[in-house]
């Protein structure tokens, strides 16, 4: 009997007709078995925070390759969603005709999962099922995965369209932070800035011209300014190009930071002017 408040996923794959119908491939039924648990698992901590369930066999059917996996809550914390409920949903809504709009990341993960588990029908068994009591059963075959890959591709063409949450361009900005070596021989001397607040990392470019403005500030504190370069996927810049550094502050263990560099190529030290 199922427990209140838990879920039961019934999953079976069917063999191939020259396997005698009735008969799948052991590895290939173990290893879906293992992409849905872990895929459960993933979800779980998804739609829970850090995860509230374990996956129990509740049943096997010998008679053919059949496992039916009761969703058993661990932890006291409340239950924002049953997440083989949800998977189940989200395989019945896929495989319908009806349009399918992904709501977040794990939907789209679910629908990943679906995907690998019917890579292969046709080929390596003839088709699998999911099943749930509070939805409709969901064939697993090709046809399947071609709406799966459908629905995905739609949205990362509509996300490509939409505007972007963050600012996308080029602005003149400061940061502050603490310099470190990346590669300073080229053009395109790099370093990165591990910024005060938060210690976020972000890469640094000068011109080969200005080489010392990075040497002298390696391992202290200090302002950084010129180009931030935004790609519209973080507030922070993913580059800057820059024109000033301020030095404000020594580190506290520069001896440290030279230390460091013992066991560094020696061209880069050269470069560095060790």
């Amino acid at each position: 009997m199922t427990q209140s408040g838990s879920s039961d996923l019934r999953f079976t794959l069917y063999g191939l007709d020259h396997h005698g119908g009735s008969e799948v491939d052991a590895s290939v039924f173990a290893d879906k078995l293992k992409k849905l648990v872990s895929g459960l698992k993933r979800l779980d901590r998804d739609y829970n925070i850090s995860g509230q369930h374990m996956f129990m066999i509740n049943d096997l059917e010998f008679a053919s390759a059949t496992v039916v996996l009761r969703e058993k809550v661990m932890k006291t914390r409340t239950v924002r969603k049953s997440p083989t409920r949800r998977f189940a949903e989200i395989g019945a809504a896929a495989s319908s005709s009806a349009q399918f709009t992904i709501e977040n990341a794990a939907d789209e993960y679910a629908l990943g999962i679906y995907k690998s588990l019917s890579t292969g029908a046709g080929k390596s068994f003839s088709y699998g099922v999911v099943s749930a009591t509070e939805s409709p059963p969901v064939r697993l075959d090709s046809l399947l995965k071609s709406r799966v890959e459908s629905i995905i591709s739609s949205a990362l063409d509509a996300a490509s369209e939409a505007p972007p949450k963050y600012f996308r361009g080029v602005a003149l900005e400061t940061y502050d932070g603490i310099l470190k070596v990346v590669d300073i021989r080229g053009l395109f001397p790099e370093a990165k800035l591990v910024l005060s607040a938060g210690g976020k990392e972000i890469s640094c470019v000068v011109a080969a011209s200005d080489v010392e403005m990075l040497r002298n500030a390696f391992g202290r504190r200090a302002l950084v300014t010129g180009q931030a370069q935004h790609d519209g996927h973080s507030m922070l810049p993913s580059r800057i190009d820059v024109s000033r550094i301020k030095v404000i502050q020594d580190s506290a263990n520069i001896l440290e930071f030279r230390g460091s560099l013992h066991n560094a190529d020696p061209d880069f030290l050269e470069a560095l002017g060790k």
